[in-house]
């Protein structure tokens, strides 16, 4: 069974002429059913990401700062996005979303998150590399 991580909160609403396409995590979803790709049993709302799995990638200063939108310019800037608590919000429910796709495909050989591989776009110069396989020996995190 094919499950795919995808939730209307996965939407932001961005500046008129901003450069990402945001629209596509609703066309993603609505495209597939149409097809018949995917019926709407496939879909499932992830949670959102737990702190303690954010600070294995995450500082605590920059994850306290993300969450009380206290970021300064040049972190804002290095996201790309403007931020707020909805994108925060946004942000743990397709990180987790991932997380909850690698372990279906375990489960399942196959699942897909609408948003992608979240990266991290960090300022401080944190990395998170997320790879997808259907042979995992160990749990991903």
């Amino acid at each position: 069974m094919l499950k795919i991580a995808w939730s209307p909160v996965y939407k932001y609403e961005l500046p008129e002429g901003h450069r990402f396409p945001m629209v596509k995590y609703e066309l993603i979803p609505e495209q597939m059913l149409y097809e018949g790709t995917a019926n709407p049993g496939n879909f499932f709302h992830p949670d959102p990401l737990p702190e303690d799995v954010a600070l294995l990638t995450h500082t605590k200063e920059y994850w306290d700062k993300l969450n009380q939108v206290r970021l300064s310019d040049k972190e804002v800037r290095a996201i790309g996005f403007p931020i707020n608590e909805k994108f925060v919000y946004r942000g743990r429910h397709i990180a987790n979303g991932t997380i909850q796709c690698a372990r279906y495909a375990q489960q399942f050989g196959c699942a897909m998150n609408v948003a992608g591989a979240p990266t991290t776009h960090s300022p401080t110069g944190e990395k998170v590399i997320v790879v997808s396989t259907t042979k995992l020996s160990q749990p991903i995190i």
